[in-house]
This record gives C-alpha cells, structure tokens and sequence, in this order.
C-alpha cells in the first residue's frame, strides 16, 4: 500500500501544480485599414502557406468580389481537419455577395497525414488563426463576422470576449469539453496532458488511417493539441462573469447528435452569458432526430447533411 500511494504521489504533484493555473493567451489586433492593404495582408499569409508541404486544399483562401463589402466573413476550420473544410460554405456567402477569408491554422493541412507536427498545435495557434483573419476581414467587409467549429469555436469564444470590431460571433459544435466526461475530469487530464510528452490518439482506432471522410483531414489528432484547446475553454470559462462581450451578437450552433463535444457544458456558458447579455446571445440545437453529426460543415463526412445545416448557418447570420 505504501509504495502504490508513493507511485501516485508524482501524479498528484503533477495534476495540483497544472490545474493551478490557467495559462495566459494574447493577441495584439493589427486590422487592415484598405482593401489593398487587406490583400497584402493575405499574401503574406499565403506566402507562408507556401513554406510549408501542403496539399493543395490545405492552404489559405480568398474568395472576394474585387473591392469592400457590406459583408466579410472569416471562417476558422476544425482541430484537425483544414480550410477547404469551410469552402463549399464560403462559396455560398460569397455568391451572397460577401468577401470570405479561410486562414490555415499552424500545422494544418499538411499533405502527410500522418505528421508529427499537427500534435503540437496549440491554443494561441488557434487565437493566431482568428486574428490574422479579423485583420485581413477589416479591410474587406464593414460588417465582420467570425464562425469558428469545435475546437476553433473555443478560440472564437475567445475573440468575442477580447477582440473589439466583431458584429457577429458564431460558435458551432464548440469543444469546450468531450463529450460524456465530467468537465473537472476533462479539465484536470488536460492540464495534466500538457505537462506530459505529446502522443497521438486515432478518432477510431479500428479504421486508423482508412477513417471514412476528407482525405485532407487528419485521422489522429495530438494529446497536446487536444489539451491546449481545453485549456483555452478554461480561460473562456474562468473569464464568462467578469468580461462582457465585445460581439455585437454571440451565436450558438449545436446538434444533439453530437458525440464529441460536451454540449451540456456548452448549453451552461451560454446560458450564463444570455442571463447577462441577454438577446445578444442567440442558440439553436439541431434535434437528435436529424442525426446532424459534430462536423456539420465539411459535405466529405459521413452523415453530413449540409443542405440543411448551411441553410440554418445562413439563417442565423442574416444571410
């Protein structure tokens, strides 16, 4: 008994030291005043891009209409999937006449699937992600609105409580927590998992790499990664009573299908948030009887059906 409780005492140590504090996220806006400078702004990201071995639905995009709109929309991609996720919908806000920026996030995308950089992810990758677009969107569109899916819908919760300049937030299926675990529970393994070596996790371990869906997705994702988008929801959460929104209206989009997310975690922050905002928080949950999946963007996964979740997008964001 003495040597088992002396084997868990570094674990312990471990956990207490993690969990007592969460970590510290910045961003330092740096919008494009010009519709020129807008597409300077997005060279240079492209540039980037171009620096990296990237297949070619990994990289950034633009879909714009050759000057200002009254319209811009920046559309932030999954954890693990890329921005060619988002382009049948950007497609569509862009024939609505809107411009539509896609910024890649760091390490995403890449044409090896398999890589062992994605892991290495982090949460200020993703508020990165979400600014160099807001920067980009000032210069194309006068009214801006940020869409963000699960773990970039945590940084985009992020945005709408530190970034001014926002009119319209949308979070859809946000991965403040998994799905069927205890949020103390979550919070505790992740904070955990970020003090411990990165490894990598299959989505199904029975398909490995041969899992159903986009090819340019990745089919594993990094404990790191994972842990470090936890963390930035415990920085979301921490800060729901103490920061007001800066988004003029805050949108939740969830399915009751949804196996990844903790939508009951996700259904209390909003609540907490309308209780104080009040109509500038807005939700809408698909019913279990659709069988609306956790990626209800990208038409390449199983299950998808686009058709009715682009037109309840398109809804929501007055479109």
């Amino acid at each position: 008994m003495k040597k088992t409780a002396l084997f868990g005492l570094p674990i312990l140590v471990i956990v207490v030291v993690a969990m007592s504090q969460i970590p510290t996220f910045q961003s330092r806006p740096s919008p494009a005043p010009t519709f020129d400078e807008a597409l300077a702004k997005f060279e240079n990201l492209r540039q980037e891009d171009s620096l990296h071995p990237l297949r070619p639905e990994g990289a950034s995009r633009l879909f714009h209409h050759g000057h200002k709109t009254e319209r811009v929309f920046v559309l932030l991609h999954g954890l693990t999937n890329c921005p060619e996720q988002f382009v049948p919908l950007a497609k569509i806000l862009h024939a609505k006449g809107a411009n539509v920026v896609l910024p890649r996030a760091r390490l995403a995308g890449f044409a090896d699937r398999l890589n062992n950089d994605q892991g290495h992810q982090t949460a200020q990758d993703l508020i990165d992600q979400a600014a160099v677009g807001l920067d980009i969107a000032s210069g194309l569109g006068d009214r801006i609105t940020l869409i963000g899916l699960s773990g970039s819908a945590v940084a985009t919760g992020w945005m709408a409580q530190n970034r001014e300049g926002i009119d319209d937030v949308m979070l859809i299926a946000p991965f403040f927590g998994m799905y069927g675990v205890q949020p103390s529970v979550i919070d505790a393994t992740a904070a955990t998992l970020s003090k411990l070596p990165n490894f990598y996790q299959w989505w199904d371990s029975s398909k490995k790499d041969n899992l159903p869906g986009p090819l340019y997705a990745y089919p594993r994702f990094g404990t790191h990664c994972m842990a470090d988008t936890i963390q930035l929801s415990r920085d979301v959460r921490a800060n729901l009573d103490s920061r007001s929104l800066f988004a003029k209206r805050l949108i939740f989009l969830t399915t009751a299908s949804d196996r990844g997310a903790n939508n009951q975690l996700t259904n209390e922050i909003a609540s907490r948030l309308k209780a104080r905002e009040g109509e500038k928080v807005i939700t809408y949950e698909f019913p279990e009887s659709l069988g609306i999946p956790h990626d209800m963007i990208d038409p390449a996964q199983p299950g998808a059906n686009t058709d009715l979740s682009y037109s309840k997008i398109l809804e929501l964001v007055e479109m």
